[in-house]
């Protein structure tokens, strides 16, 4: 094939370039912003690509509450009662012995809340509004979780 300046060939994607664009939050913008221009079948896709990436905050969030909870009930097992104080207190009496650097923030950047009367504890993240108390919180008690949004993308 001979190139003809100023026209464009398409080349097909490579292989894994469709997995690569889910994970790589950029990539997914970048569709999200070429599907704007396409009317009502842009509007749908981004909304899908928008309930995906919130999913993915909620996954992540579940995940880094749950190590928290594993450790929690370690670290009450070990020393006959969960840690009291804030959020910050408790990844410190977890770290080094139950986990070397406690994450404390949610797939949002919000802090996560923790409370515990030594016998219980209740870890919340803010969700994606970033206030406690609201629908799209996600509530673990004593290792289980009590709620878990759904996307929330309208």
């Amino acid at each position: 094939m001979i190139p003809v300046p100023g026209a464009f060939f398409r080349r097909a994607a490579p292989p894994g370039a469709a997995r690569a664009a889910r994970l790589c939050p950029p990539a997914a913008l970048g569709l999200l912003l070429a599907a704007a221009g396409c009317g009502r079948a842009g509007e749908d896709y981004s909304r899908e690509v928008l309930r995906a990436l919130d999913q993915g905050k909620v996954t992540g969030t579940r995940a880094t509450m749950e190590t928290l909870g594993r450790a929690l009930t370690a670290c009450s097992l070990d020393r006959g009662g969960y840690p009291q104080g804030t959020m910050r207190e408790a990844a410190a009496a977890l770290t080094p012995a139950y986990l070397a650097a406690p994450a404390t923030v949610d797939a949002w950047g919000n802090q996560l809340l923790y409370r515990s009367d030594a016998r219980s504890f209740t870890l919340t993240s803010p969700g994606a509004d970033g206030r406690a108390g609201t629908a799209d919180d996600i509530v673990m008690v004593d290792g289980r979780f009590t709620q878990v949004p759904a996307a929330t993308v309208p």
